[in-house]
């Protein structure tokens, strides 16, 4: 599917929408808070995964890998070894930090200076450097490094429109907001209006636009038109678990491909085993660790 790959640049333009949305620009606090989120599970689930693995699940998985120390190392330091999704993790966190430093040195011209940085991000892309330069990393380093110039983009692009409040102005002009993203998305996507580069996975400006542009046609959705106080609190309460879902979902994958040809097979049902199986992980995970910081491992 050619579009699939607008799906991590629309969840980082949002991660950081909600990051200014919640205050964290002028709130030490709520910042420490989003870190807190992003570092425990970063850290907790490798190590447990690795406890795990060695343990009861090398007896009750037959042929399965065991993890070395230095598997469980370079997992905490890149995050793509056993658990490879986390190279997004690894990201957030580091361009997280790269923010709280900005807005600390910055002081009100932050989001000027980290939008200069973004012309520098497609520098390197469009340029070729940013490809060099991680081609002669390692195979664990070249995830998260190198795609900190591609996504860098997307964080910022999050930001800005936080800072406007974008959301709002959309709603008294639908119609037009459903008409010119619908358009754009389409020219984009049948025009090669942008020079075709090479990247690790997310690169080009293209991919930036066409997320903005679905993510400001969802916008359109009537969520004020939910009266029921049952859906709207049952639509709440899955979406409690979308980060522990993530956290998961390659490793139920791993351990069950071989068992389960649902899920062996790449098939849709297969998808949605997986997604049900680390709800309900998550859903008793956060019934265990009630209101601790280990709740963070799930949600």
């Amino acid at each position: 599917m050619k579009n699939r790959k607008i799906h991590v640049p629309s969840f980082f333009i949002m991660s950081f929408y909600f990051m200014y949305n919640n205050s964290v620009t002028n709130n030490s606090r709520k910042l420490l808070i989003r870190l807190e989120r992003l570092i425990i599970p970063y850290l907790g689930w490798p190590i447990i995964i690795y406890i795990l693995n060695n343990g009861m699940f090398h007896i009750i998985f037959k042929n399965i890998e065991l993890y070395s120390i230095g598997n469980l190392i370079n997992q905490l330091l890149w995050g793509n070894i056993f658990i490879i999704q986390f190279w997004f993790q690894w990201d957030l966190i580091m361009i997280t930090l790269m923010f709280s430093i900005f807005i600390f040195i910055f002081k009100n011209n932050y989001l000027f200076y980290l939008q200069l940085l973004v012309f520098f991000a497609y520098f390197l892309q469009y340029s070729g450097y940013n490809m060099k330069l991680y081609k002669a990393l390692s195979s664990e380093k070249k995830e998260c490094l190198g795609r900190i110039a591609e996504v860098f983009p997307f964080t910022v692009t999050g930001f800005y429109l936080g800072s406007i409040n974008i959301f709002c102005l959309l709603n008294t002009h639908k119609i037009k907001t459903l008409i010119f993203s619908t358009l754009i998305f389409c020219f984009i996507e049948n025009y090669s209006v942008f020079s075709i580069i090479e990247g690790v996975s997310y690169f080009g400006i293209d991919k930036n636009i066409k997320a903005i542009s679905v993510i400001f046609i969802f916008s359109l959705f009537p969520s004020d038109k939910i009266t029921s106080k049952k859906i709207k609190i049952f639509l709440r309460h899955i979406s409690n678990y979308t980060g522990g879902i993530f956290f998961l979902h390659y490793t139920i994958y791993i351990y069950l491909k071989n068992f389960c040809n649902l899920i062996k097979n790449g098939s849709f049902f297969g998808c949605i085993f997986i997604y049900l199986i680390c709800y309900l992980l998550c859903l008793i995970g956060t019934k265990i660790s009630g209101k601790s910081r280990f709740r963070y491992l799930f949600g």
